[in-house]
């Protein structure tokens, strides 16, 4: 119960102090626990996994979908989609994407109270080896004027 607590309190402190970053790579450690070793391997390919939105409002909610591809024998499971800061919200469908079929992550980072540069990051933990693969984004946030 001890370590779990300590687990939580670590989880909120990384979540916290990635938002206050500016233009640095943020980054999540995520525990053994929290990968099913147990599912039958197979192998992704994104599209690309990185996005740079350019200069953007401050206050903006911006939007941008990550595709990604079963290349593998086994049904592809995304486990979680987990950004580094409270700021971004993932959408996914946690369907299995059949072999050979196309499935997408979509990220919604919202610029409000972030002015300059934004280096953002989502951690996607899969059934393939390696488990976790890091979607970023990028963006200089213009600050209203007030």
């Amino acid at each position: 119960m001890r370590d779990l607590l300590y687990f939580l309190l670590a989880i909120l402190l990384v979540s916290v102090s990635a938002c206050g970053h500016k233009g640095k790579e943020n980054s999540v450690v995520l525990e053994a626990s929290e990968i099913d070793t147990t599912l039958k391997k197979t192998t992704i390919k994104f599209v690309a996994t990185e996005h740079d939105f350019g200069q953007v409002k401050e206050g903006a909610k911006v939007v941008h979908t990550y595709e990604v591809i079963n290349t593998g024998d086994a049904d592809l499971l995304l486990q979680s989609v987990r950004p580094t800061c409270g700021c971004t919200v993932p959408k996914y469908d946690r369907k299995p994407i059949r072999p050979g079929k196309k499935g997408s992550i979509e990220i919604v980072f919202n610029t409000r109270g972030r002015p300059g540069k934004q280096h953002k990051s989502v951690i996607v933990v899969t059934n393939t080896e390696p488990p976790n693969t890091s979607l970023s984004f990028t963006c200089e946030v213009m600050p209203v004027e007030k």
